[in-house]
């Protein structure tokens, strides 16, 4: 007659007799690490499904530049660069607001019943040229500033590159 079985080895019987085989800790590492993985990929399509954040109102990129120049720039560059900004801030709102008039105009004729394409194209072309003389009046008042500013102010201008 055989002696039962008591201890640790009685816990690794199974029903049939036979011990049940350990998984190796490789297995579980490799899986924690897959699953990990697996969230991170998740976690990170979720966050691209937000909606991108609004873009900046009109004005502000170029505001944020100015105040941006202005500390890097001598205080006789960044006033001089302020007073430029400053005498066009309505010119670039009335560029703003022409485009939203555009885009209005484009919006009304196309719910419209009856598409008149030439009335469209006259308002494309009125609102294309209104922004090209509100385009060329600041472009004469970037060369102005520019002009004013010293050679050091110029080039930290060039460093900082392109408004954002």
């Amino acid at each position: 007659m055989s002696r039962p079985v008591t201890g640790p080895a009685a816990l690794r019987r199974t029903a049939a007799g036979t011990a049940p085989r350990r998984w190796p800790w490789y297995l579980l590492v490799g899986s924690l690490a897959v699953n990990m993985l697996l969230g991170g990929i998740l976690a990170a399509q979720a966050l691209h499904l937000l909606p991108p954040p609004p873009p900046p109102e009109p004005g502000q990129g170029m505001e944020r530049f100015i105040e941006r120049a202005a500390r890097e720039l001598s205080p006789t560059d960044a006033e001089i660069l302020r007073r430029g900004y400053e005498a066009e801030r309505g010119t670039l709102d009335r560029i703003h607001e022409n485009m939203e008039a555009m885009r209005g105009q484009l919006r009304t004729s196309m719910q419209a019943p009856a598409f008149d394409p030439e009335a469209l194209r006259r308002a494309f072309e009125q609102a294309h040229a209104t922004e090209a003389e509100l385009r060329n009046r600041v472009d004469s008042r970037v060369i102005e500033t520019l002009g004013r500013l010293s050679p050091e102010g110029r080039r930290k201008l060039v460093e900082m590159g392109p408004p954002r």
